[in-house]
């Protein structure tokens, strides 16, 4: 059965990312300008950006489409006294009747979706801005190298929860839809048996340069700027980030 980011996915992922810090973390707080801003961050997963923002006493929303990492995004908020408004929705089908001034997707959550979904997601949130409002998003560019792996590789293995979670993935690219294809298999051991298996597919929009700059044109967004955040998302990685005023 294929799974969205499920319960072992969750633990890996957690156990990883847990909370956003540094570099990155420090980017988006600086556009928090007033305290009395309402920020809105859709696809917020395990809370990893959404909890630091509350530590911070910002005003913040989010929504995802899993409902295991929303399950822990309320755990861990709880632990630390927050009471988070998170819900379950997809980006493509979000309404608001409630305005925000900042809204955040961190890192390339965006670039799981297909071209198909991406005009209508990036018309949505635009409708939930404020005017003069800000949508900070990140995407996955194309690199000159794909590395394609066709058989289940060992990428990671942690021991969680007493048992131990192996992460496996494959991976390949279609030239003509510029998705990265990634399946990611997770089986959950103890007592030298596997327990549980979870099968994701990660299909990962690649864009060309200059490609998602149109896209944001189409939609309407006034000015539009990339940024490069160095030494950011907890393994150091370098990524940019498109700020599009509405």
């Amino acid at each position: 059965m294929i799974t969205y980011y499920g319960e072992l996915c969750t633990k890996m992922y957690e156990s990883d990312k847990s909370m956003a810090e540094g570099a990155e973390l420090n980017y988006y707080l600086s556009f928090v300008k007033d305290r009395k801003m309402k920020v809105l961050e859709p696809m917020c997963g395990n809370g990893r950006m959404l909890i630091p923002f509350m530590q911070h006493g910002i005003e913040i929303d989010g929504f995802d489409i899993s409902e295991d990492m929303l399950k822990v995004c309320k755990e861990k908020a709880e632990k630390l006294n927050f009471n988070p408004n998170v819900f379950q929705e997809k980006i493509e089908e979000f309404k608001s009747a409630k305005q925000y001034d900042l809204i955040i997707i961190p890192y390339g959550s965006f670039s799981l979706l297909p071209d198909s979904l991406v005009n209508k997601s990036l018309q949505n949130l635009k409708n939930a801005l404020h005017e003069g409002g800000k949508l900070l998003l990140t995407i996955v560019e194309k690199d000159s190298k794909i590395e394609e792996v066709s058989e289940w590789t060992e990428t990671n293995r942690k021991k969680i929860d007493g048992q131990t979670i192996i992460e496996y993935r494959k991976i390949a690219y279609d030239d003509e839809t510029k998705i990265l294809h990634v399946q990611l298999k997770y089986d959950a051991v103890a007592y030298e048996s596997i327990k549980k298996t979870e099968l994701m597919n990660f299909p990962i929009r690649l864009y060309d340069p200059d490609e998602f700059d149109n896209v944001l044109n189409e939609i309407g967004y006034t000015q539009i700027a990339v940024h490069e955040v160095n030494y950011g998302y907890g393994d150091g990685e370098s990524f940019s980030v498109y700020e599009c005023t509405k």
